[in-house]
Parts: structure tokens; C-alpha cells; sequence
């Protein structure tokens, strides 16, 4: 699946529909959505910021990361992109070290 027919596929969410009509009811009201717009801004850099204060200190610093990124990418195209193309690396990962796993967890039971 290509990444474009993902960012498509997850704006069909119920997520997305919901954010489309205040995002419509909004656009009628342009201080609404400037006020929106900041909100959501300011909000996804304090979580970025301190995803990455807690990378050093203890804490899920990666988790805050991503989730700055979400709030980020319910405004801005390039920040969900960002957060799909994690997603995929991350899961890529994971499922390499799961199949490794387990291919180790075999030889160490044939032994």
C-alpha cells in the first residue's frame, strides 16, 4: 500500500469526518480557526519539546514525540506524512526483531 493511499484511507476515519465539519464550521468563523490553528500548534510543540527533554531524562520520550506529530498532522500534510512514514519504519522494526526473535528462540530449541 502506497503511502498516498494511506494519508486517503485514514482520512476516511471517523477522526477525520468529525475534524472536517469543525474545520467547515470553523472556516465561517475565521477567529475560530486562527484560535484552532494555535492551539493546536503550541500544543504539538510542547509535546515535541518535552518528547525530547524526556529522551534524556526517564520517560516516554518517543511517545510524546509522535503524538506532537499527531496533533501536528491533523493541521499540516507534511507532519502526517512524517508521522505515516514513522509509523511504517518503527513497525518495520519491530516485526524484524520479532522475526528474529524467534528464528533464535527456534536453533536455541533444536539444540
Amino acid at each position: 500500500m502506497s503511502l498516498d493511499q494511506e494519508i486517503n484511507e485514514s482520512q476516511d476515519s471517523k477522526i477525520h469526518q468529525k475534524l472536517a465539519k469543525l474545520r467547515n464550521f470553523m472556516s465561517k468563523h475565521p477567529l475560530l480557526l486562527v484560535i484552532h490553528r494555535f492551539i493546536v500548534i503550541t500544543l504539538g510543540l510542547l509535546c515535541i519539546l518535552a518528547g525530547i527533554v524526556m529522551l534524556v531524562t526517564p520517560g516516554p520520550g518517543w511517545l510524546f514525540i509522535f503524538l506532537g506529530m499527531g496533533l501536528w498532522g491533523t493541521e499540516f500534510t507534511w507532519a502526517h506524512r512524517l508521522n505515516l512514514w514513522a509509523k511504517a519504519k518503527v513497525i518495520g522494526i519491530w516485526r524484524r526483531f520479532k522475526a528474529r526473535s524467534e528464528e533464535r528462540r527456534q536453533r536455541k530449541n533444536q539444540i
